[in-house]
């Protein structure tokens, strides 16, 4: 081991042939293991959060995400959003109130661009099978203002535009809701000029492919229910990220 040196890497002394250097004492041994051993693992917090690669954990990430505040922010688009969360809140309230047997919703002007969505969610999902076909409607009007809100939070962020993406998805989840509770006593005349009772409903077909066509009207009325809990945490989001936003730049 002594005679990878020639002099002592410590001192400057000569060192060829020997084990320690006779000037400084430095053990030419313990100097390599110390100089080439790999450093230990440093020790973690008891109730440190697990996390990959010394990232934070995907919720933190997660987190960080839908709370996002910019440092810098215009005055003027915050009053704005204040303005349209008022608007939106106000809105959907009016639609959540609306009857579901009678489908008053229909009638609602959010109601006509659902239409071509929800025909469209038909033909997108035509490759899955009948089924899918059948329910791809509804689904895709409730997944597309899912899917601008996730660009607008990972790309763009800015959660609260994607708040209101989530409004808009609860508002089309109560737009599926009568349609549902129709399937079991149809009277709602639908695209085609008739009622479930002599021409396609999308709802008849699935909700019998799963046995419970019996239970159209509970369901479709837990699906309104579910679309009103999802408006609320929509727009529980947007007024937490906007009142961050008007403290920023108060």
């Amino acid at each position: 081991m002594a005679t990878l040196y020639k002099t002592c890497p410590k001192c400057g002394a000569a060192a060829a042939g020997l084990d320690t250097c006779a000037a400084c004492g430095l053990i030419f041994a313990k100097y390599l293991r110390a100089k080439f051993a790999s450093p230990p693992p440093q020790a973690r917090p008891a109730n440190a959060a697990p996390d990959e690669d010394g990232e934070d954990s995907l919720l933190s990430q997660a987190k960080a995400l839908v709370l996002y505040v910019p440092e810098e922010l215009d005055r003027g688009l915050v009053y704005g959003r204040v303005i349209l969360l008022a608007a939106i809140a106000f809105y959907g309230a009016r639609l959540a109130l609306m009857d579901i047997p009678s489908w008053e919703m229909a009638g609602s002007l959010i109601h006509l661009p659902m239409v071509p969505i929800h025909e469209f969610g038909h033909v997108l999902f035509r490759p899955l099978g009948e089924f899918m076909t059948l329910l791809g409607g509804s689904l895709f009007q409730v997944l597309l203002p899912l899917i601008f809100g996730g660009i607008f939070v990972v790309k763009n962020r800015d959660p609260f535009a994607a708040s209101v993406m989530l409004w808009w998805a609860a508002v089309a989840v109560m737009d599926v809701a009568p349609y549902v509770y129709d399937a079991f006593h149809p009277q709602h005349i639908l695209l085609t000029g008739r009622t479930g009772d002599n021409g396609a409903h999308d709802f008849i077909d699935v909700l019998g492919d799963l046995g419970l066509l019996h239970k159209a009207q509970p369901i479709g009325r837990g699906v309104h229910v579910f679309g009103l809990l999802m408006m609320i945490t929509a727009l529980a989001w947007g007024a937490w990220i906007v009142w961050r936003q008007y403290r920023r730049v108060r």
